[in-house]
């Protein structure tokens, strides 16, 4: 039986928890938050161990794994003691928002014998994996250029409240999933940033950013945390990719399901299946899971998320500077 354990709890930290929930040879045996009595009220319908650290969760040695869904700038410090306590980790997007602690993480993870995977939920998404067949078997060719965009609604950049930008907490979605795709890597990027702030005035609604690919294509990102309470989807996301023979274009803001009863509405589809999680979460913590019993090599590796963290980094280090940004690897 695997003994897990999830520190930080949570909207993200909440669903793996229910994932865990539903896994064959799965314990949750501890919970952790800075919030007790969340983890004591969570902790209680379960029967496990509640925690208000990671530092108590782990020192308590109750857990063989864990997934890491502290918010962004706690990553690495939360990362370093997981590890340190001989712990596989399951750690959330993004790694860090710092590129000198993000190869750090990569360092001490491949120094050791645990495994020690990102959370890039987009590459357990079917329509993603579809998109990086066909590039793969050259049906599209070279990448020429491209879109991407990832859009979210005002009360996200509300509830994250300042403590990342909207390049770490969506971009980076996007940024991992075109480099994965095009398998190119991201050399240089030129980004701005909109007048308009979030409302406590700490982060900008929206940035646009011009990607140049190692091959010679150009692609452009957007994110933005701007989108009307109203409007019909949490999620407003889109990729396309122009190649020398062909294109490939994934569009998701209303996901191939809507409803209206009191106002239109693009419903993430997603319901259980015979009371199962199902969707790219669960696919991603059930990839997880079976890397650490072995049955599977760690499919996204903390080298491919520290190559996201750097070009986030160049992208809000364009923004700040207004010129262009290469980034070296």
């Amino acid at each position: 039986m695997l003994r897990v354990g999830i520190i930080g709890l949570g909207a993200i930290g909440r669903e793996h928890l229910e994932i865990y929930r539903h896994l064959h040879g799965v314990e949750i045996t501890a919970v952790a938050d800075f919030n007790l009595s969340l983890a004591a009220e969570l902790a209680t319908g379960i029967g496990c161990e509640a925690f208000g650290s990671a530092e108590a969760l782990l020192a308590a040695g109750l857990v063989d794994a864990v997934s890491l869904c502290t918010p962004d700038h706690l990553h690495y410090a939360d990362a370093v003691a997981v590890m340190d306590a001989d712990v596989h980790l399951l750690l959330e997007k993004p790694i860090s928002t710092d590129i000198v602690e993000a190869d750090d993480l990569v360092a001490r993870s491949e120094a050791s014998n645990l495994v020690v995977m990102p959370g890039h939920t987009l590459r357990f998404e079917t329509r993603y994996l579809k998109a990086k067949a066909l590039v793969e078997s050259g049906s599209i060719g070279p990448v020429i250029h491209g879109y991407v965009r990832r859009n979210n609604k005002v009360s996200v950049a509300n509830r994250v409240n300042g403590r990342t930008s909207v390049t770490f907490f969506l971009g980076i979605h996007d940024i991992d999933a075109l480099t994965w795709i095009a398998g190119e890597k991201v050399v240089a990027v030129q980004a701005f940033s909109s007048g308009q702030t979030t409302a406590d005035g700490k982060q900008a609604a929206a940035i646009v950013a011009n990607l140049r690919l190692a091959g010679g294509g150009i692609v452009a990102l957007e994110a933005a945390w701007a989108l009307p309470e109203g409007y019909p989807t949490d999620i407003d996301a889109r990729l396309r990719l122009v190649g020398e023979r062909g294109e490939v274009v994934i569009d998701v803001h209303d996901f191939g399901i809507s409803t209206f009863s009191e106002k239109l509405s693009y419903p993430v589809p997603g319901a259980p299946i015979y009371g199962a999680p199902q969707g790219m979460l669960y696919e991603e913590i059930w990839a997880f899971v079976r890397a650490v019993r072995g049955e599977i090599a760690v499919p996204v590796t903390m080298r491919d998320a520290a190559d996201a963290v750097r070009v986030a980094a160049a992208i809000d280090r364009s923004i700040e500077s207004g010129g262009t940004e290469t980034i070296t690897y």
